[in-house]
């Protein structure tokens, strides 16, 4: 989840697989003002595709089963990215999100990229109140497999904890959450063992996901302020998670 260490070494060879920045409004925007927001970031994203989501509702009336109604409502968004399909951002009514895919360039661009598509955005849509605003790494720790059971307490420092009895353990999966009470925000982690994409390795994920959605900043520099908090936390975060054994595959 990080390009650098707590001391701004950056990595090598980072393990982001994602990150993304999210950002949820409190009531929806208009089909016109969506399709506008579309066309002024087509210019840095050619390629469009168009999404949509769908929500079920079900009316039973045991009286008369004859009167049962579903009613089935569509969500329209976009879906733009690059050329090279490394730079995606998806756009929903009530929400945006920007995604980086390998390779990372570092928070610097990823922020900067941020800031122009808001800004592109807020001369469309002006003021909107914003709900949640969200930053989630993915990462993937790849470990050559010197051993037919890989010890992952050696990599990671988050990890569940089994009676003796029962280990070695051949896969898992883990989430915790935890309030950060210095940025007031809250921090999910997920982590868990998945299948290598690479011969004779042994791959886990670490998932972070920090939030606000309790009073989030509403000002354009109140927000940068925060991400740039939260890219902070999340790298302490994720050295915190990892040993150096681990640190030392990407260094």
């Amino acid at each position: 989840m990080t390009e650098s260490a707590t001391s701004e070494v950056v990595y090598a060879r980072p393990p982001i697989t994602e990150a993304v920045i999210g950002i949820t409004f409190s009531s929806p925007m208009d089909t016109k003002q969506l399709a506008s927001i579309n066309n002024a970031l087509q210019k840095h994203y050619p390629h469009k595709q168009d999404v949509s989501t769908f929500d079920l509702s079900l009316e039973f009336n045991i009286k008369d089963a004859g009167n049962n109604k579903a009613n089935l409502k569509p969500t329209l968004g976009y879906r733009l990215s690059t050329d090279d399909q490394t730079q995606l951002v998806v756009i929903w009514p009530n929400s945006i999100s920007l995604s980086q895919l390998p390779p990372y360039q570092g928070w610097g661009n990823f922020i900067e990229r941020f800031e122009r598509d808001w800004s592109a955005l807020k001369k469309i849509m002006g003021f909107q109140q914003i709900s949640r605003i969200g930053v989630r790494y993915i990462n993937r720790i790849d470990i050559p497999a010197t051993a037919p059971v890989i010890e992952h307490e050696q990599f990671l420092n988050i990890y569940p904890k089994m009676p003796d009895i029962l280990n070695p353990l051949e896969a898992y999966a883990l989430q915790a959450s935890v309030t950060l009470k210095d940025i007031n925000c809250q921090l999910t982690i997920n982590t868990a063992s998945v299948p290598s994409p690479l011969l004779e390795h042994a791959s886990f994920v670490i998932d972070t996901d920090i939030s606000s959605d309790k009073n989030p900043p509403q000002s354009d520099s109140d927000l940068i302020k925060l991400l740039n908090n939260i890219r902070t936390k999340k790298n302490q975060v994720f050295e915190a998670c990892i040993s150096q054994p681990a640190r030392s595959l990407f260094q």
